[in-house]
């Protein structure tokens, strides 16, 4: 089965400075690369907690959309470091949007689009809380994806 840490792992590669004797220009790490750290630290972590949600509650992976995991995760009933999950996830997830969506962005978003650092820095927090996914307790959370 395909590990979706992976992804995040690609991710902190994509924003770092390829090596010297790499077709890849300065230009390219700060627009193609960048915008796909972004993807991938977002699907690595979202994947992530997507598993870990279904398998331990018996939630089927349909149920557990993006919106609905970051959101959920953020609520009330859940503790502070779940909801910090949540809040990184929707960081990660708009990020994505609009690397992927948005060839010309507002200047706000172009300073992120093409910030490596950040990517990186994001991939590292992605990775972390990733580590963090399986001593989390959902349950709180659980009957708002399935509400019977």
């Amino acid at each position: 089965m395909f590990d979706p840490v992976d992804f995040i792992l690609l991710a902190r590669q994509l924003s770092t400075a390829p090596p010297e004797n790499s077709a890849i220009t300065p230009t390219i790490l700060s627009s193609a690369r960048v915008r796909t750290a972004y993807g991938r630290a977002y699907y690595g972590l979202y994947l992530t907690v997507r598993r870990e949600i279904a398998r331990r509650h018996g939630l089927h992976h349909r149920k557990l959309n993006h919106g609905a995991v970051y959101t959920h995760l953020q609520s009330p009933r859940a503790s502070k470091r779940v909801r910090r999950v949540g809040r990184e996830l929707q960081r990660l997830y708009v990020l994505r949007q609009t690397a992927d969506y948005e060839l010309a962005p507002s200047h706000r978003w172009r300073v992120d689009l093409d910030n490596a650092d950040l990517a990186a820095t994001l991939a590292i927090r992605a990775l972390a809380l990733s580590r963090m996914v399986p001593k989390l307790d959902f349950s709180p959370v659980v009957s708002l994806f399935d509400p019977r």
